[in-house]
């Protein structure tokens, strides 16, 4: 008896390993990779560049971030500064950072740097298994109006974004998504260089822009302040949180680790429609 059990079990593992898809299998059939890059490796488009971290085990198409750095920085600096790559590595998505040209990025309405980001998406799906309804944006200064922008002029590829440390994208011209976007936004408080009313004033927007409720949802942290609205339209999402004592910077440690946290938990919260 304790044998025919056995056996029973054994068979019925065997079913359910013929029937549940490999990850060989998935890619196969998606017809792209699932095979991580060991490490951050540069891939080029034309004469730009930018950096790409795929990491091992995924088994399904996979989310993108694209993580966009500040004036005069670069992409193995965002690496560093944000900590997305351990944290990709760790919560399996795919996660680029592209480099601005001449470490700038053009932020007006209609920007050719929004179609370089297009095609940064683009490159990065012709090879490896996307999930094409999970693609979206987070920068730093400049980078985070880059994103903003993203989400103002291409919110068909875009999910949600996140920003830190910027203002409103409306400081370079209209800003007129196809859809309620998804933006969560992030600022220090002691920031000498964006002042965190001007943070405030790019979150305000949104609110306005996504017609969510203005009354803030308020949730309590150790200091700062950590805001979301409720009733967007289309079901989406606005969230701020602000550090205290925090400068012009992204923020380090267990702020950096909150940080992650929502900043993802806030993206992967949408899913294109």
């Amino acid at each position: 008896m304790a044998r025919s059990r056995f056996v029973m079990a054994l068979a019925a593992l065997s079913l359910t390993a013929a029937i549940a898809p490999s990850s060989t299998a998935v890619a196969a059939e998606q017809g792209c990779s699932l095979s991580g890059t060991g490490g951050t490796v540069t891939r080029t488009i034309g004469l730009r560049s930018y950096n790409l971290r795929v990491p091992a085990g995924l088994t399904a198409p996979a989310p993108l971030l694209l993580s966009i750095h500040g004036l005069g920085s670069f992409p193995f600096g965002q690496e560093f500064t944000t900590g997305w790559s351990g944290y990709a590595d760790s919560h399996k998505f795919i996660v680029a950072y592209p480099a601005g040209n001449f470490n700038h990025w053009n932020v007006d309405r209609g920007s050719p740097d929004v179609t370089f980001l297009r095609s940064v998406v683009n490159a990065i799906s012709a090879t490896y298994c996307v999930d094409s309804r999970r693609v979206y944006a987070e920068g730093g200064s400049l980078g985070s109006w880059m994103a903003q922008r993203l989400a103002c002029d291409a919110a068909d590829m875009f999910a949600a974004v996140s920003g830190s440390s910027g203002g409103a994208p409306t400081w370079w011209g209209a800003c007129t998504p196809s859809r309620p976007v998804g933006v969560s936004l992030f600022h220090g408080e002691s920031d000498p260089l964006i002042n965190v009313a001007l943070g405030r004033a790019a979150r305000d927007e949104w609110v306005a822009r996504d017609s969510c409720d203005p009354a803030p949802v308020v949730e309590p942290v150790p200091a700062g302040s950590a805001l979301s609205y409720p009733g967007c339209a289309g079901g989406v999402k606005v969230t701020w949180r602000s550090y205290a004592g925090l400068g012009h910077a992204y923020p380090s440690g267990a702020d950096g680790q909150d940080f992650r946290d929502r900043a993802w938990g806030h993206l992967t919260g949408h899913t294109s429609p």
